[in-house]
């Protein structure tokens, strides 16, 4: 196991099914562990195949002992590259539903931030969540990041973070695991976003019309003050902030401003008083996920306590 030695982030846990989307999530998930001098897991799970009907992590048929030794080889192979590059490198190997065990799996190393590709070895060209990325998002203790098929390569350094928030309990835990993880590293912008989709009849008093017409703002100036105590706490450690309200859907207007200001990375809660739930994530943070032109990292509600407010 990974020795643990410092606070924050020591480990990362990367899952992949060997296919063109997991080798840019690796490379994401290196940056992470280099950042944070922090060690790598990389980790993949074979599904029995006689039940095997999950795309994302399909490998060559045959035997149980081929597959495992195919596994083995294709892990020894990425770690080895990886070591290279200095970082310290684990392998795991898992067997079972890939979903539930790369839970397992990434408790058992003490994982402090998933890695996993949106997508993995499919024909699909639009962007899909996986049942097995879903599984982890759902289901994770801790955060993960997911990596779609035309995210870019990870910057260096990080400039750009968006922070959408509804307000609530759960996006002041999204706070603290972006605070998590980008303390002690070059520390990014971050533009922390609240969409207010004002109904239609409303449209003549959105936000910009308001300030047009020097009228006063008073729905913008309670979303203001909410959203101050946020901001304040990101300001006390030592990130420049940006506070964003847009007009429109949350999942339009949070996508639309991570291409304006060419994002980094969007870092949410999967829940919140805004997303309406659905059986697997709150909707507005699937779709996000789902569109983002930018890796995503989720924080489940509760994976990670969020302290009082200084």
């Amino acid at each position: 196991m990974v020795d643990r030695t410092s606070a924050g982030i020591e480990v990362v846990l990367l899952a992949t099914d060997f296919s063109a989307t997991a080798e840019l999530a690796a490379r994401h998930a290196a940056r992470q562990a280099r950042s944070h001098r922090a060690g790598l897991v990389v980790a993949h799970v074979i599904e029995p195949i006689t039940t095997m009907s999950d795309p994302m992590f399909m490998v060559p048929t045959g035997g149980g002992q081929e597959l495992r030794e195919f596994a083995t080889a294709e892990l020894d192979k990425r770690a080895e590259a990886l070591r290279k590059t200095g970082l310290t490198v684990e392998t795991r190997l898992g067997e079972g539903p890939p979903g539930p065990v790369l839970i397992e799996l990434a408790e058992m190393v003490h994982a402090d931030v998933i890695v996993i590709g949106t997508r993995g070895l499919t024909g699909f060209e639009h962007l899909l969540f996986g049942s097995t990325a879903e599984h982890v998002v759902r289901r994770s203790r801790c955060p993960v990041l997911t990596v779609h098929p035309k995210d870019g390569e990870p910057r260096e350094p990080v400039e750009t973070v968006i922070v959408p928030t509804d307000l609530s309990g759960d996006a002041a835990q999204a706070v603290e695991a972006f605070a998590q993880v980008f303390e002690g590293v070059d520390r990014p912008r971050v533009v922390l976003a609240f969409a207010d989709p004002t109904p239609p009849y409303l449209d003549p008093f959105k936000h910009e019309n308001l300030e047009k017409w020097h009228q006063p703002d008073l729905i913008r100036e309670e979303i203001d003050e909410q959203m101050n105590p946020l901001a304040i706490k990101l300001r006390d450690r030592g990130f420049e902030v940006e506070e964003e309200v847009l007009d429109g859907g949350p999942v339009e207007a949070i996508v639309e401003l991570a291409s304006e200001r060419h994002a980094d990375m969007i870092v949410m809660s999967t829940h919140g008083r805004s997303a309406i739930v659905n059986l697997l994530l709150g909707r507005t943070a699937q779709r996000i996920v789902q569109h983002a032109p930018c890796p995503v990292l989720t924080v489940r509600p509760s994976s990670r306590p969020a302290p009082d407010a200084d």
